[in-house]
């Protein structure tokens, strides 16, 4: 059995955790976040970094003694080959002209008035945040953070745990909670995952909650959506990222569907 779990990445970290019967394993990628960076070449890097890591995966599971005569420069060659052309597709997808005129904006009226009714999907997303730098020249960063439930000190959680469609629980590794305690956990806590285009002393960001992508926040009939702020809502980028990380983040008012991902409503 081979799964992966991908996180959020700067310097990337990851680590193996094998099953009970120690026949299969995850591969953990996690970083704490992503600070000012060229996007184009941060993004590039850490997804050639990643497919290496993951072939080398592969192969090891069929053949342990051939993976370890190969060395890293073999991986990243192979996945060099399978990211012909990858990144090549978002400089053709297009990117709605309001979300573009709203990196030239710095008042809170134009930027409410200009996304107003606009969508996003993660490939559109992905194109803004190329084009953010390539033609506007903003710096990147991307944080995620997490805020379990209160009432954990002293308690041990597994290494891994998650909540599979038929609502059990499944994890590995040694803990003193029940999957019931588990699954509240799951469902109780509050993250939070941002994406910041900064230039001097101007930032735009979109960010979501698990919440928001999985329908449990009161829009549209629980829409998965993105939420916007900027340094337009009197608000600096410190003071934001710090009410982030407590887990009571500065409302707004700005909501875009976010398609393709996360909880959507049926048509009808």
């Amino acid at each position: 059995m081979y799964k992966q779990v991908c996180g959020n990445f700067n310097e990337m970290n990851t680590e193996k955790i094998f099953d009970e019967n120690g026949r299969g394993f995850i591969r953990l990628f996690s970083t704490d976040k992503v600070e000012k960076v060229n996007p184009i070449d941060y993004y590039k890097s850490y997804v050639l970094e990643k497919r290496s890591i993951t072939f080398r995966d592969m192969l090891s599971a069929k053949n342990p003694f051939l993976t370890a005569q190969l060395d890293d420069k073999f991986f990243i060659k192979k996945a060099e080959e399978t990211l012909v052309g990858f990144f090549e597709k978002f400089e053709k997808i297009e990117v709605h002209k309001n979300f573009l005129q709203l990196l030239n904006t710095t008042r809170k009226k134009d930027q409410v008035s200009l996304l107003k009714g606009l969508t996003l999907n993660p490939d559109i997303l992905m194109s803004l945040i190329f084009k953010s730098y390539s033609d506007f020249g903003y710096l990147y960063s991307k944080y995620l953070f997490e805020n379990l439930p209160n009432g954990l000190e002293g308690k041990k959680l597994p290494k891994l745990f998650h909540l599979k469609k038929d609502g059990t629980i499944e994890k590995v590794g040694e803990t003193d909670l029940t999957d019931g305690e588990l699954k509240s956990i799951i469902e109780q806590r509050k993250v939070i995952v941002s994406h910041f285009f900064e230039r001097e002393d101007i930032w735009h960001c979109f960010f979501l909650t698990y919440n928001s992508i999985g329908g449990k926040e009161n829009h549209k009939n629980g829409q998965a959506h993105f939420h916007y702020i900027s340094n337009g809502f009197a608000i600096s980028k410190e003071n934001f990222i710090e009410s982030m990380r407590t887990g009571k983040y500065r409302s707004t008012s700005i909501h875009m569907d976010l398609l393709g991902y996360g909880h959507q409503n049926e048509i009808k």
